[in-house]
């Protein structure tokens, strides 16, 4: 029998001109999608960045408000507001020098601000153009027993105790009583707080340091002042602070600073006397915070020409470079000091 052949099936494939076309097509492709996730990354990094300086900011406001909220808290005695206010050295930290006395009954300032160029051996890596604030006052809570090292404010409430206060870091010398005058049952002590704040021009400060400008915090602790970082990328802060002239809490003038004679600027209140800087400072009721926070990274394209207004004479920057930057306000009110003579 006679068979037919099977027939050759011819194959297909790709012409050269189509494997080009299919090539360009995919390299457009996966060029929109680098394209796409560089731009992603880009905006997520910026974002990250941005979120971080707000934060900081923020934080810091929280923080530095918080504490000059608690400034001038010397317990529940009431004896803070006829004491004679002192002005220790910066960074005294034997309890002699703290600027509490019994006879007369004397406390220091719950509040003080220091210009740049302030010599304080106490705070490490200080900037030369930082602005310093010391916040003093007592826990708010009392202690149980005397820590080695630590100092201690004792308020009588005993009519029969011949002292008004003690203060210091011996056990023995607290013998004040509560207002049931029994031996057995001591005055609360409280341990006194000590706490400077200041701009530093690196967070990690070892070798030649990391370059960041960082809010640093020195605080009494065991006889030394220990020093921690607050909030990174704080390049600036100024803080101007409200003088209460007639007594009544409310600050009738911000200055810059209450220790020397503003009577030019502060017209408010008619014959109030600028003559005694610690009465000054022992007047300030409120204290506005003006920072400057920048990013931690530079910003890819960005050039940083603007003028930021602190509240000096002069503002500051422009700085052209690439970082961000932002400034941060707010108002915090010694309590203590005001609510009394509310």
């Amino acid at each position: 029998m006679n068979r037919t052949p099977p027939r050759l099936v011819r194959q297909h494939g790709f012409s050269l001109v189509e494997l080009m076309v299919g090539i360009t097509l995919s390299l457009l492709l996966l060029t929109a999608l680098a394209s796409l996730y560089m731009s992603t990354t880009r905006t997520r990094a910026e974002f990250s960045n941005s979120a971080e300086q707000m934060e900081n900011g923020r934080y810091l406001l929280d923080t530095l408000g918080r504490e000059i909220e608690l400034a001038g808290f010397f317990g529940a005695s009431g004896l803070a507001k006829s004491a004679i206010p002192s002005s220790p050295d910066l960074c005294a930290t034997d309890a002699a020098a703290l600027g509490f006395s019994g006879s007369p009954v004397t406390m220091p300032l719950g509040v003080q601000g220091f210009p740049p160029g302030t010599v304080a051996p106490c705070l490490t890596d200080l900037l030369p153009t930082s602005e310093i604030v010391v916040v003093r006052r007592v826990s708010t809570t009392p202690a149980a027993a005397v820590s080695l090292g630590q100092s201690y404010l004792q308020a009588s409430y005993c009519a029969d105790d011949t002292a008004s206060l003690v203060f210091g870091a011996s056990a023995p010398a607290f013998t004040l009583r509560t207002k049931t005058c029994n031996a057995a049952v001591p005055a609360e002590l409280r341990q006194a707080v000590v706490r400077i704040f200041y701009l530093a021009g690196c967070d990690q400060c070892t070798g030649t340091g990391d370059g960041v400008p960082t809010l640093k915090m020195a605080e009494l602790s065991g006889g030394a002042f220990q020093v921690s970082a607050i909030a990174q990328g704080i390049q600036d802060m100024h803080l101007v602070y409200g003088v209460d002239m007639d007594n009544n809490g409310s600050p009738d003038c911000y200055v810059g600073d209450p220790g020397v004679n503003n009577a030019a600027a502060c017209t408010a209140v008619a014959g109030y006397d600028w003559s005694t800087a610690l009465a000054n400072w022992q007047n300030v009721t409120a204290v506005r915070i003006n920072v400057l926070a920048r990013t931690s990274r530079m910003s890819t394209g960005w050039k940083d020409s603007r003028s930021y207004d602190l509240g000096r004479a002069q503002p500051s920057g422009p700085f052209n470079d690439g970082y961000k930057r932002h400034v941060y306000a707010q108002v915090a009110r010694l309590v203590n000091v005001a609510g009394p003579r509310e």
